[in-house]
């Protein structure tokens, strides 16, 4: 998680902003905890220069100390009515791609000038005046498979840190390619409207800004007791943003105006399933996320194992039971119910039932799981004191190979946000693994061009009648991406319908849906679905197999579609 927050409410006024780091958390925690000390000692900058100042400057300040890493920033200064019945003052700045959206009670946006409808523009290296400035101080911007990059590397044009674009320009800290001098705003507002400060991760899918704001709205309802719960607005907003296909990680601050207490605690962690105790490098990034909360991992495992332990207890009130097909996603566990079944197992017997929930003794019980499920398996053990046995030291490279080989796991990781986007994109590149024929030169070029999605790369025509293997599938717009290697030795997304199957993988016959389904049901990490009753005695494709828990990656060019299967129902066709 490489995003930090600054929230600084005073009586007449209050600083809020969403700093969202790249390569490294570093940046961004330095310049959230540089402006908190500025905001204690010295108050808000009084208008547009001093703000420009106190950026650039902290900026200078993170690029002296030569750490690496760089981090976008959006914030908003909030001003409150000078008079009853007034209107509230926003001042808005914005570095980078991160997003201050203002809402209306009612669910509507309102539309400001800035990408989307937001009040903040997204610095992006194609902007017509950030491109003249790049360009102006000795910078490239160079399209990279369709995503426009400073000098081919960084897709913002506007950043603290990030050193190694700010070499050539000058001599003012703004003449550098990449610049951390804020954009600058203002708006006024009603005490019924509401504020979305959000890293880019949450409008990386199919998430517009309307659509955010609506959301917010529907949850920031008041509940039976009158009280409103942001967290759970914010939790929904990300929960969404995963579902429309984000894989970034994800930060939503929602500022409510017009006072007021708020019920609930200021720190809530909802912690994802774990899944891969045996991987030391897993375990520490969930650990990560742990620390985050200021909550060691067994107190975090147990705090998850009380939060199913309580949804299916609710379910078991609304009569299901383990007979029950009912597949409902929890609004905050984001599991189904079978899921969430098969996670208790997990555990085997679990806590003893006269330990209470969040109690000492209970999650002493879970410390004592991770160590025996270390000792068992081979891994490097964490206890309480957050010591780290061999197998833990795990760096990010190493991280990133495990999790190349354990598709399932690098879904995981993506989902929790452990993973920024490149770098999911990079470990999965062996997710797919079916080998493809592009089309030549006379049909790719002009499927390219037509495609919405696509813009043609001259590069593209080395490509044509070649051969490459496919990392993944985009069925919500029909394109592939291809990896080609040497000597072309680059990845590039086409579409779908230009590339021509052919099998390098072992064929494969599935067994009937009378074995499959119990197989499958019965499998901790695989859950029953109705399409999977059409492949029941079909051939496929192996893509992937997973030793690690018995299951292998089937595809079926005849059916259309890719699913997981136990091995053990898997029969290779030259075996029969």
């Amino acid at each position: 998680m490489e995003d930090a927050h600054v929230i600084f409410p005073e009586e007449t006024w209050g600083f809020f902003g969403v700093f969202d780091g790249h390569g490294g958390d570093q940046c961004s925690a330095f310049i959230a905890k540089r402006i908190n000390e500025e905001l204690v000692a010295n108050g808000a900058p009084e208008d547009d220069a001093g703000l420009i100042a106190l950026a650039l400057r902290l900026d200078q300040e993170f690029l002296d100390s030569q750490t690496p890493s760089g981090s976008t920033g959006t914030f908003v200064i909030v001003k409150t009515p000078s008079q009853p019945g007034g209107q509230y003052k926003l001042r808005v700045g914005n570095i980078g791609d991160s997003r201050v959206i203002l809402g209306h009670a009612d669910g509507t946006i309102f539309k400001g000038p800035g990408t989307d409808f937001g009040l903040t523009t997204d610095h992006k290296p194609d902007l017509g005046s950030e491109r003249e400035r790049i360009e102006r101080c000795g910078g490239t911007v160079q399209d990279v498979m369709g995503v426009s990059r400073v000098n081919g590397d960084l897709a913002v044009s506007r950043a603290f840190g990030d050193s190694q674009h700010k070499l050539t320009g000058g001599p003012s800290q703004e003449d550098h390619p990449v610049s951390a001098s804020p954009e600058l705003d203002h708006f006024e507002c009603g005490p019924t409207d509401f504020l979305l400060l959000v890293c880019d991760g949450i409008s990386e899918g199919s998430f517009p800004n309307p659509e955010v704001v609506k959301l917010a709205a529907e949850k920031l309802k008041p509940n039976a007791d009158g009280f409103v719960d942001i967290a759970k607005a914010c939790a929904a907003v990300c929960h969404e943003a995963l579902r429309c296909g984000s894989k970034d990680n994800l930060s939503c601050m929602i500022v409510l105006l017009g006072g007021g207490e708020l019920p609930g605690p200021t720190m809530e962690l909802l912690p994802g399933p774990f899944e891969a105790p045996k991987h030391a490098g897993y375990r520490k990034a969930y650990t990560a996320m742990s620390d985050h909360a200021s909550l060691s991992l067994a107190q975090t495992l147990e705090l998850r194992y009380s939060m199913v332990q309580k949804e299916l207890q609710a379910e078991d009130e609304d009569g299901a039971d383990d007979g029950e097909k009912k597949e409902r996603t929890p609004e905050i566990l984001g599991s189904s119910v079978s899921d969430l079944r098969a996670e208790l197992q997990f555990f085997t017997t679990g806590p003893p039932a006269d330990l209470a929930p969040g109690s000492e003794e209970r999650v002493a019980w879970f410390n004592d799981w991770l160590e025996e499920k270390a000792r068992s398996e081979g891994a490097g053990a964490e206890g309480e004191g957050g010591g780290e046995g061999d197998g833990s030291a795990m760096s990010r490279d190493q991280l990133l190979d495990m999790l190349h080989n354990h598709p399932r796991l690098l879904a995981m990781a993506e989902s929790q946000g452990l993973l920024n986007s490149r770098e999911a994109a990079d470990a999965g590149a062996e997710q797919s693994c079916r080998s493809v024929r592009v089309a030549p030169y006379a049909e790719l070029r002009p499927a390219v061009e037509s495609h919405q999605a696509l813009k043609w790369d001259d590069r593209l025509a080395e490509v044509c009648g070649t051969e490459g293997v496919v990392i993944r599938d985009d069925e919500t717009d029909g394109t592939s991406q291809v990896r080609f290697p040497p000597p072309l030795g680059f990845k590039a997304w086409l579409p779908t319908n230009m590339l021509h199957e052919f099998s390098r993988n072992r064929s494969v016959k599935i067994a009937s849906v009378e074995d499959l389904r119990p197989a499958v049901e019965a499998h901790a990490a695989l859950k029953w679905d109705e399409r999977l009753a059409s492949a029941g005695g079909q051939e496929g494709l192996v893509l992937h197999d997973d030793e690690t828990d018995g299951t292998s990656q089937v595809r079926f060019p005849s059916l259309g579609f890719t699913a997981w299967f136990p091995t053990s129902t898997v029969t290779d066709l030259d075996e029969e």
